[in-house]
């Protein structure tokens, strides 16, 4: 057995190959009951509340080997029927988790194999190489109906952590990340994140579990880049900042779920 092969074989955190299906809207769930996933803006709302239209399950992947290729050449805007369900990773809608997956990635990262050697270190060292992220993804199926029920306030405890996408707990220009480490890190140690959810699952939301991270385009450009030809042209800079609209999201999500099967994996 190949050196990789029994790093992944004690890494199955990695090899977890779940995606999630979230909406962009914190309004998407009564959007939903009002019937306007079927309505005159049905195309539009089904972009922004891919969930609760049902465009594509909450836990979710692309289903066709083509879909990347699909997705740059515009499929997704002129096909959105079969697109968005069949390819809803290289679509934009279903955000792969990943991981690094080698004690070494930040090391390698630090020396420069990010750009040296990008074939490897994006799939190996996906988080290190800044190609995947922390954000808030919720990981229950029901969290835009319990927020729209009113759990996120009147069930924080158990709520928040696993629903801060509909709950709001990002914001837009704020990353999923403790506000100050060191003061998170003292008050977990005290079970704050238990005793005082409404804070600290906002300003300590990576000390307490609420961050996934997860494979997703950085800007919302990125798609109508990766059209124009961006991903060949610019693909140092548009693999860290657009890896959804470039295949890579998809690359991480078939990478992890063949990585255990047949053949030497390469190595640096």
């Amino acid at each position: 057995m190949s050196k990789l092969a029994l790093l992944l074989v004690s890494a199955p955190a990695a090899l977890a190959i779940i995606g999630y299906c979230n909406d962009k809207e914190i309004s998407c769930a009564a959007w939903g009951k009002a019937g306007e996933c079927d309505g005159d803006n049905s195309a539009h709302v089904k972009t922004i509340c891919p969930h609760t239209c049902g465009v594509c399950s909450h836990i979710c992947a692309d289903r066709d080997e083509s879909c990347s290729a699909w997705a740059k050449q515009g499929e997704c805007k002129s096909s959105p029927d079969y697109m968005l369900k069949e390819c809803p990773t290289s679509c934009g809608l279903c955000t792969p988790k990943c991981a690094d997956i080698h004690a070494d990635c930040n090391i390698w990262a630090k020396d420069g194999q990010c750009v040296d050697n990008p074939g490897f270190m994006n799939l190996h060292c996906a988080v290190a190489c800044g190609i995947c992220k922390g954000t808030c993804k919720d990981t229950q199926n029901d969290c835009p109906n319990w927020a729209a029920d009113g759990e996120c306030v009147s069930n924080p405890g158990n709520v928040l952590k696993s629903c801060p996408n509909s709950c709001s707990i990002c914001k837009a220009d704020k990353p999923c990340a403790d506000v100050n480490k060191t003061a998170c890190t003292l008050w977990a140690l005290n079970d704050e994140c238990l005793k005082n959810p409404d804070h600290m699952h906002s300003d300590c939301a990576d000390t307490c579990g609420v961050c996934s991270t997860v494979c997703e385009d950085k800007s919302a450009d990125c798609a109508n880049w990766a059209v124009d030809g961006q991903c060949d042209e610019n693909p140092i800079a548009m693999l860290k900042d657009c890896p959804q609209s470039c295949g890579l999201c998809r690359e991480l999500e078939v990478f992890y779920r063949t990585a255990l099967g047949p053949g030497d994996k390469e190595e640096l």
